[in-house]
């Protein structure tokens, strides 16, 4: 079976380079004074966000940690609650709160017992998962809430988020871990309501060391491919989790499908190329305004990097102008800031993408 897995949502077989973000993660739900206990994850599309909640929850099945992954949605809290039931252990069903029913508009509905219901200002979501954790904490019962696809805030967001902060102060057993795009974390911390996520612990996920993806391909092709192939597919992949996967994959599945190596590399890199193209660029280009893309089509699409002053040539604009954009585009993940009046794309071979719009339109 290929062991590389490029489908979005997965946890695939080969997932490296996170190794010290997930072992601070599982350290902090020991360590009640740990920075990590609640966490924000950012990174753009492809750099393994999904990839990394799934290995921590991986990681703690079949021991006292109840991980709930969930992913806002116009039924974020209902969702975030009975993912937490549902995970309680079956020999410990029995102490909890029974569980009435779920309803859209109020959340789950418990009862002392088939006679008794519980009053309607109960029927919220603060009073049913702080009752959740009490009987958690008398069955030492730990929890982990793994959000990810975080999207901008509302009224659901910030219902949980202060919420959690009580349930924080109030000494229950709980972490969480956010991930989300950086203009979406970034927004949320702006949010005057949710002040308490700007103490959390931030981590921006980076590519993946060049060092560590050649060691996993020469594992798995050491005896398909010559060195000289294995590190060469390892730096084309310039260390971006999901373009590891993609070559990965796609060197898997021509093995014995091609007469020359070389030829068979030039295949895979194509091949990953496009989707690489279609699955992350073209969503990332998609989102943005149009000035959004005019400042990206004036920087150097075929150079790594591109000088600030140059810009203000190219565009005709006046240096608040450039800086405005700069800002923009750094807070959506898409440049980044190099040596001192320089920036440059963060996504791998965004340039290409962008040669290949400009010639579209001509």
């Amino acid at each position: 079976m290929n062991p590389f897995n490029p489908s979005f949502g997965y946890r695939p077989e080969r997932f490296i380079g996170r190794d010290i973000i997930v072992n601070e993660v599982l350290s902090a739900m020991r360590n009640p004074n740990s920075p990590w206990r609640t966490t924000l994850l950012t990174g753009v599309r492809g750099s393994g966000k999904t990839a990394l909640l799934s290995d921590i929850q991986k990681k703690l099945q079949d021991s006292d940690i109840i991980a709930v992954s969930v992913s806002p949605n116009i039924d974020f809290l209902n969702e975030l609650l009975s993912q937490i039931y549902d995970q309680i252990p079956t020999h410990l069903l029995s102490k909890f709160p029974k569980l009435k029913s779920i309803d859209a508009g109020i959340g789950l509905s418990f009862q002392v017992d088939d006679k008794e219901a519980l009053p309607y200002y109960t029927q919220n979501f603060r009073y049913q998962i702080t009752q959740l954790l009490k009987e958690m904490k008398r069955n030492h019962l730990k929890v982990i809430l793994l959000i990810d696809e975080t999207q901008k805030h509302n009224e659901d967001m910030r219902t949980f988020v202060s919420t959690y902060q009580h349930l924080i102060r109030e000494g229950y057993d709980i972490n969480l871990v956010m991930a989300g795009l950086p203009n979406v974390i970034a927004d949320i911390l702006n949010d005057d309501i949710l002040t308490f996520l700007r103490r959390a612990k931030r981590v921006e996920l980076q590519n993946v060391d060049l060092s560590l993806i050649h060691l996993s391909y020469f594992e798995v092709f050491k005896e398909k491919y010559s060195a000289a192939s294995i590190r060469k597919a390892a730096n084309f992949t310039k260390g971006f989790p999901y373009l590891f996967q993609l070559v990965g994959y796609y060197l898997w599945e021509a093995i014995g499908q091609y007469e020359f190596e070389e030829y068979a590399l030039e295949v895979v890199e194509v091949q990953a190329k496009v989707e690489l193209f279609q699955n992350v660029h073209q969503l990332v280009f998609f989102e943005l305004s149009e000035k959004d893309k005019e400042f990206l089509y004036h920087m150097n699409l075929t150079e790594e990097e591109t000088n600030i002053s140059d810009m203000l040539t190219r565009l005709e604009k006046n240096k608040g102008y450039i800086s405005l954009y700069r800002q923009r585009l750094i807070s959506a993940g898409l440049i980044k800031s190099l040596a001192y009046g320089k920036i440059g794309f963060t996504l791998p071979y965004m340039g290409a993408f962008l040669e290949e719009k400009v010639a579209d339109m001509e």
